[in-house]
């Protein structure tokens, strides 16, 4: 019977920790982010790790299984991107007991260049005006 020490954490834990705290920060900006292509290519730099513990020791070895996350970093950069549509993002709201729709921001839609995921960002009203003027 196999025994897994409670608590440790996998390498797997570790990068779930990094990329949530760029997920949220690339959010925050208001920028995408390709966390599917992020997933991926940390699942076979892992896969391969164990692929060559079980060569070494006949077995996968968790405790010597070490994957470098890398520089997150390159999921979000802008040439990584390419821009679908901007759409109106709206919200129903009642005003003086009729229903309505208000515009409550934009859904700005990109695809990943590498494998073609979709990858939409909400950019409430304000943020996408600052956004604009940033631009030009």
């Amino acid at each position: 019977m196999d025994y897994k020490e409670v608590g440790m954490r996998s390498p797997i834990d570790f990068f779930n920790i990094k990329l949530n705290e760029k997920i949220s920060e690339y959010r925050a900006k208001y920028k995408p982010f390709d966390e599917p292509c992020a997933r991926l290519e940390f699942r076979d730099k892992l896969e391969n790790a164990e692929r060559e513990s079980e060569r070494r020791y006949g077995y996968v070895k968790e405790e010597e299984i070490r994957v470098e996350i890398g520089n997150l970093d390159k999921y979000g950069e802008d040439d990584r991107f390419e821009f679908i549509e901007d759409q109106l993002a709206y919200k129903d709201k009642v005003i003086e007991g009729s229903r309505t729709q208000v515009i409550e921001g934009h859904t700005i839609s990109y695809k990943c260049k590498a494998r073609g995921h979709g990858i939409s960002v909400f950019v409430p009203n304000d943020e996408y005006e600052k956004l604009k003027k940033k631009e030009k």
